[in-house]
């Protein structure tokens, strides 16, 4: 059985426990986010594809041997994005304390089932499949120069497309800043997919995702709400 078979076995068991432990937590009192069976559709759809990075012209979804090695590079971007999105958000944005957790936060410790099943999501629905099924058609049918154009203008639509889908409304200065920010992240995480493997786009998303919603949703809970 190969490896990409066993991980994705393990993520649909990570999917069905998320899901499990949020209907558990429902109460009618808290806001409780619950996934839905759409994500293990996203999540088989995936998984097929998994299996066709080297026809789509992509590393294998572990990367190379040598690049296990340098698997925390990614995992700190996210970090320092998040921590960059909390300084910006959390000091600068607002003014008055929380009375109750916001709703890029949940309670802990469901928080971090929720938000790695939400980072497994962004990363399939973002990025592994529909760079994989873009690639594969120019692969197939596209040579030369233009192969190479249209390879640069789906990276750069994938790269804007979940920063415009989340764009504020206001103030301006945080438009701008939520959509370079944004566009930065979504451009660093698609270079590691395609240097290092889909695993690494998920890594540096799961670095984001543990500071600013898991670890800024614990200090929220238990420091800051009385």
């Amino acid at each position: 059985m190969k490896k990409i078979n066993f991980l994705f076995l393990g993520f649909a068991l990570a999917l069905l426990a998320t899901r499990l432990y949020g209907l558990e937590m429902e109460d009618g009192e808290r806001f409780i986010r619950v996934i839905g069976w759409m994500d293990f559709l996203w999540l088989g759809i995936g998984w097929v594809l998994a299996n066709f990075q080297k026809e789509a012209g992509l590393p294998d979804i572990f990367g190379k041997a040598g690049d296990v090695k340098k698997w925390f590079i990614p995992f700190l971007v996210g970090i320092c994005f998040a921590l960059l999105d909390v300084l910006v958000i959390e000091f600068i944005l607002r003014n008055e304390p929380h009375q109750t957790l916001p709703p890029y936060t949940q309670p802990f410790p469901y928080s971090v089932f929720l938000y790695f099943a939400g980072g497994l999501y962004m990363e399939l629905f973002y990025k592994l499949i529909p760079l994989t099924v873009f690639l594969l058609i120019f692969e197939k049918y596209l040579r030369g120069n233009l192969k190479k154009y249209m390879t640069f203008l789906i990276i750069f639509l994938l790269s804007i497309w979940e920063p415009i889908s989340q764009l504020p409304t206001d103030p301006l200065w945080f438009v701008v800043y939520a959509f370079a920010s944004g566009f930065a992240f979504n451009f660093l995480q698609i270079y590691f997919f395609r240097k290092m493997g889909w695993l690494y786009s998920l890594l540096c998303r799961m670095g984001l995702y543990l500071i600013w919603h898991v670890m800024l949703g614990i200090w929220i809970e238990f420091f800051v709400i009385q």
